[in-house]
């Protein structure tokens, strides 16, 4: 295999690393077909990363569970006159990389390529047949398909899946985030070729699109790549707002015997849209609480304290409608008991009191210190620029980021977190050899 992107990707990351760390200007145009295009030019960087962003996700699948995460696993089997294999071959030949997922929310089609101009015109031409012309061949859907009932299948194997499905099925209840994005069996199964071009003809439009590049060419070529690869698709109608999240009023306990020697425990509840007025004191403050690794309370207590556990976490997980708000463990089966109540009391101590000003100016340090690191590759760029813009974050959120951090008070986080995290209406999940437990 013969590519020329692995032999200068150290050389150009080194390259853009040793740059001043100057934040980007965002550059942003709309396509008469309704497609949004975001544009950050990397002067001297010979690397271009685009990400198409399809308002798609599995939100979108109705009662045929799993359809838009098998679209978007067909999207680049076979495009145009070419096969899957040719399309592979083709992009291997110029270092070139793409591949398509799908979330809750989103699909998203992602590429990479060096930007000089033979490179370039190789690898843009096979994402555009795969963009405007995908073939859904039978024989590779049927391959997909059985590779996705599978790895459904597989996920009765992985304590720590069936976790975090049984949280969300729980937590949204009859809204579509309850639904595992894979989909499940008997709905996969059932679903046909035919289903899969229907949902990329209503969904894969202009009027759905985000296009975000970031990378070593001038402004018109970037019209110009974009022109090329999504101008001509349909404008379509814009997908429907998805339903707003209930915050469930009261809790619950979802025990599930695995036959294990740890039980993995989530606790979470719905929480956060994006864009929140309330994330930089909850970003701030869950980076005390549980999302800095060891440094952490709930990580100091679980692990240093009781010994409970190797590891501990929190995070928020903001959507387009309410994402959760998740603290997670394993705790060997004997343990079980006294780590969730340890859980619920660092929460709840957290949650009443908030963080202290030592833990808040080291947080702060923390964080702030940190933000060169999100922008020293194209492809972190890349992806907190397209965080920015499907968020519906101003365009300047990166130069006011910093600001914003070293804003945020002790008493914003006590208070966002009392106004947001409501511990009663929190769902417990573990999944191991578990006794009852009413903790």
């Amino acid at each position: 295999m013969h590519s020329k992107l692995p032999v200068l990707l150290a050389f150009v990351l080194a390259m853009f690393g040793s740059q001043s760390q100057a934040v980007p200007t965002i550059q942003h145009w709309q396509l008469a077909n309704g497609a949004a295009v975001y544009f950050v030019p990397t002067e001297g960087l010979p690397l271009l990363d685009v990400q198409l962003v399809f308002d798609a996700g599995s939100a979108r699948d109705g009662e045929k569970l799993g359809l838009a995460a098998l679209t978007s696993a067909l999207i680049d089997q076979g495009a145009g006159g070419l096969t899957a294999q040719q399309i592979a071959e083709q992009l291997d030949s110029v270092g070139a990389r793409m591949g398509a997922s799908s979330s809750r929310d989103y699909t998203s089609i992602s590429f990479r390529s060096l930007s000089d101009q033979q490179t370039l015109k190789t690898a843009w031409g096979v994402l555009t047949k795969v963009v405007n012309t995908p073939r859904f061949p039978t024989l590779d859907f049927s391959r997909e398909k059985q590779r996705t009932l599978l790895s459904i299948k597989q996920r009765e194997e992985s304590p720590g899946t069936l976790a975090q499905l049984a949280l969300y099925r729980h937590m949204y209840g009859e809204h579509p985030y309850a639904n595992p994005i894979q989909g499940q069996y008997d709905s996969v199964n059932k679903l046909s070729v035919n289903e899969l071009k229907a949902f990329y003809k209503k969904y894969y439009v202009g009027s759905n699109l985000t296009v975000v590049l970031v990378g070593g060419i001038s402004r018109q070529q970037a019209e110009l790549l974009v022109d090329q690869a999504v101008g001509q698709l349909a404008s379509g109608e814009k997908a429907a707002p998805i339903a707003a999240v209930d915050t469930p009023l009261n809790g619950a306990v979802i025990q599930q015997s695995y036959p294990s020697q740890q039980t993995h425990v989530l606790y979470g509840l719905p929480v956060l849209k994006h864009n929140d007025e309330d994330y930089f004191a909850l970003y701030v403050g869950n980076h005390i609480l549980g999302g800095s690794g060891f440094s952490s309370r709930i990580v100091k207590e679980i692990r240093e304290e009781r010994g409970l556990a190797y590891s501990a976490y929190s995070y928020f997980s903001p959507m387009l409608q309410k994402g959760p708000f998740m603290m997670g463990l394993q705790t060997k089966n004997e343990s079980l008991d006294e780590a969730v109540k340890a859980t619920k009391q660092v929460l709840g101590q957290f949650v009443d009191k908030g963080p202290s000003e030592e833990e808040l100016i080291a947080a702060k340090k923390n964080i702030s210190g940190g933000f060169a690191l999100k922008l020293d590759s194209n492809k972190k760029l890349l992806a907190n620029v397209v965080g920015i813009v499907v968020s519906g974050a101003p365009l300047d959120y990166l130069n006011t980021y910093v600001q914003k951090i070293n804003a945020v008070t002790a008493k914003q986080i006590q208070q966002a977190f009392q106004r947001r995290v409501r511990i009663k209406s929190m769902t417990l999940v573990t999944v191991g050899e578990n006794k009852d437990t009413n903790n």
